[in-house]
Parts: C-alpha cells; sequence; structure tokens
C-alpha cells in the first residue's frame, strides 16, 4: 500500500550470504540507509569469504560479519550527518551466512530470522524494540503485543547512533533446514502459526512459499513493505531464493513483480 519501498534484500547463492534490510526515515532517507547497509555488507562478505576460502582462518565467519557490520554502521551514520536530506535514517538489518555445515545469524532492528526444522518454526531473532523489552519486563502480555502501539519503535537501527551493538549466533545446519528472513512488513501481519504452514507446506518451491508469504501479509492488510528471504538445505550446500518488493536481486534470481 506504500509509494515507496524502504526495504532492500540481497542474496550471493555462491558465497551462501542472504540479507534483508528494513529502512527508517522520511523523504527517501529510509530506502538510502537499507541500499548502504545491503551494498556494504554484501560487498565486504564477499571479500571476506574469498580470503577465508583460501585459507585464512582468522577471524571467524561470524567475526568478520559483525565487524562488517559495524562497518556499514559507521558509514551510514555518517551519511547520516553529512548529507542534506539523510538526518536521522537508519535501517534494521538481518543477515544470514553459510559456510560448510554452518551458519551465522546476525541482525539489528525488528527484521527477523526464523528457522523451520523437522516441521517446526523457531524464531532465532529478538526484536530491538520496545515492545519486546515491554514484554521481557513483564509490562505487557505476551498475548496482547500484537495489538500494542509501540512494537514498531525500534530501540537500534544501524546508523542511529556512532555505535551499534550487533546480535550475533552460529549454528551447525541440518538437511531439509529452511531459513527465512523478513522485515517486519510479514512478521507484523501473519501469525508464526500461519508462516509455519506455508513454509513446510511449500519448502520444496521456495519462490511459492514467498509468494504465499506476501500475499497473505497483503491480505492482512498489507501496510508496510513485505521483504522474505528464504534458504534451504541441501546437504552442506544452501539453495537461495529471495522476493523483495522492487528489490535488485543478486545471482540468478529474476526481479519479482510487486503485489498489491
Amino acid at each position: 500500500m506504500r509509494a515507496l519501498n524502504e526495504d532492500n534484500v540481497a542474496i550471493d547463492a555462491d558465497y551462501g550470504v542472504a540479507v534483508v534490510a528494513d529502512g527508517i526515515g522520511g523523504h527517501r532517507a529510509g530506502e538510502v540507509a537499507s541500499r548502504m547497509a545491503v551494498d556494504i555488507v554484501v560487498e565486504r562478505l564477499r571479500d571476506k569469504i574469498q580470503h577465508f576460502r583460501a585459507g585464512a582462518r582468522q577471524p571467524t565467519p561470524l567475526q568478520f560479519a559483525e565487524q562488517i557490520i559495524v562497518e556499514a554502521n559507521r558509514a551510514i551514520h555518517a551519511a547520516a550527518r553529512e548529507q542534506a536530506g539523510c538526518a536521522g535514517m537508519g535501517t534494521t538489518l538481518a543477515v544470514a551466512l553459510f559456510i560448510g555445515q554452518r551458519v551465522a545469524l546476525l541482525h539489528v532492528g525488528d527484521s527477523r530470522i526464523y528457522r523451520l526444522r523437522d516441521g517446526r518454526l523457531q524464531l532465532l531473532t529478538r526484536d530491538d524494540s520496545l515492545l519486546s523489552d515491554q514484554v521481557e519486563h513483564g509490562l505487557i502480555a505476551a498475548e496482547d503485543s500484537r495489538g500494542s502501539h509501540n512494537r514498531h519503535l525500534v530501540t537500534q537501527a544501524l546508523g542511529a547512533a556512532a555505535r551499534v551493538a550487533v546480535h550475533a549466533s552460529e549454528e551447525k545446519v541440518l538437511r531439509g533446514d529452511v531459513y527465512l528472513l523478513c522485515s517486519d512488513g510479514l512478521s507484523d501481519l501473519v501469525e508464526e502459526a500461519d508462516i509455519e504452514l506455508i513454509v513446510d507446506s511449500l519448502k520444496t518451491n521456495l519462490p511459492l512459499t514467498a509468494n504465499h508469504l506476501i500475499q497473505l501479509a497483503n491480505d492482512n492488510g498489507g501496510y508496510d513493505n513485505i521483504s522474505v528471504a528464504l534458504v534451504r538445505v541441501l546437504d552442506a550446500e544452501p539453495v537461495v531464493n529471495c522476493k523483495s518488493w522492487f528489490s535488485r536481486l543478486f545471482g540468478w534470481l529474476k526481479p519479482s513483480t510487486p503485489e498489491k
């Protein structure tokens, strides 16, 4: 329903990278921030992964991915201070980096990473939001959180401050795992039980899975930009597919048609 898309998504199947960013800030500034984040992270990850594949083992993939996100934060923060019309811009970020049998998961803000394993969907990230803080401290019941006006108030975003605390973890992937990265345009409008049902039912066809998730979010209101990236693990190597409104996709994927 929005005229301007401030989400950006990138995938690179050759390097095992999936990224989703949701921009914050008016006058196109959010779009600038999310594009900067995606471009910087993907470009720098490719370079570091090449060195890692060539034999470099320090730092680890989780460590260098976190360092790159910190660098992206500094660049966005500097641009927000120096460029006219970009004051106050920022972006959420969710990154999945697959190397061998492991995946590094990193995020800032309220874009999420889920994993479907053995038919069960699990949220692997915690939103940087006022609402999450309130639920965690018992100020609001979890069952009442979906109707809260505080759900869109993020407590942390790339570019919002000179320093950022990146949430980072690493885990072993299993054959058949499906990882879902999404902006809050999906998670705000589609219940996790419905996400689980769709991903589990359609996981052998990732483009169809993405279409169904986005269509359901649109059917439920579609008031925000909706971006989805899906990764299915086949043995040690992931197969990656991605869909985003007006996004520029990498690799062999073709740009998708925006859905109203």
